[in-house]
């Protein structure tokens, strides 16, 4: 998994800022780590960059491949998620997060919701919402102009109407796809779990019985929490509680 290079960090920062040399040779030295193989090291570098409240997507992406090349997935998912959560757009990270999901060993396949519904996630799922966003205002753009060359010429053709059809379509897919992402990519919470293991129970504590065991790298929706657990849902419509310390929030 390739680093981004310090030239695109610099780009990020103020040079002339307080701290800002000494953030820039924690930059330098992470990347030195990177290529030298200590990757712990480099991910313990990036994190004081956290520390220092520097964030930004290519810190999250790099910190998680170097988690990835330490072997701690949990932190390496929950690391390209935040760079994700950051810029929704960042493709470098997306490919790196599929590719760690591949070693996961819980692979949660979701729950059977039909053939309509499994094409409708599909395909709004395919961009981002801000490219939904976009989709949005190109087609009810092209909209707005049929309408008002049908309004200056009365006598144009008819048939125009039935261009109408298409653009209406995108609009109405396009925004209920926008809210869809924004939904799940900003207003919903995540979890990663950073453990090898963990129990998920029916209730918040140890008294209640275990229903499924999770294990490094799971991702789930976090739905609430009460004392030292979070109540979580995962992809196949499972719920359960999970010790808190166990998660990573993104």
């Amino acid at each position: 998994m390739r680093q981004l290079s310090l030239a695109i960090f610099l780009l990020l920062i103020f040079t002339g800022s307080v701290g800002a040399t000494d953030n820039q040779e924690i930059w330098r030295q992470a990347a030195e780590n990177y290529d030298q193989g200590n990757y712990r090291a480099a991910a313990d570098n990036y994190h004081l960059l956290l520390e220092r409240n520097f964030e930004n997507p290519i810190l999250y992406y790099n910190l998680g491949n170097a988690h990835f090349k330490d072997g701690r997935l949990g932190l390496a998912i929950w690391s390209f998620r935040k760079a994700l959560h950051l810029n929704p757009g960042f493709a470098q990270a997306r490919a790196n997060l599929e590719f760690a999901r591949n070693f996961n060993t819980d692979q949660v396949a979701p729950g059977n919701r039909g053939f309509l519904l499994d094409i409708w996630d599909f395909l709004s799922g395919l961009l981002s919402s801000d490219g939904y966003l976009t989709l949005l205002m190109f087609a009810w753009w092209i909209s707005a102009a049929i309408i008002i060359y049908k309004a200056i010429r009365v006598e144009s053709p008819s048939w125009l109407y039935y261009l109408l059809i298409l653009p209406v379509i995108i609009v109405i897919f396009s925004s209920t796809s926008a809210i869809r992402r924004i939904n799940e990519d900003r207003l919903t919470r995540w979890g990663v779990l950073s453990r090898e293991a963990a129990d998920i129970r029916e209730g918040p504590g140890l008294e209640f019985t275990r229903i499924e065991v999770g294990h490094e790298g799971l991702e789930f929706k976090i739905l609430g929490d009460r004392e030292n657990s979070y109540l979580i849902e995962l992809g196949n419509g499972l719920k359960g509680w999970i010790d808190k310390e166990a998660v990573l929030v993104i």
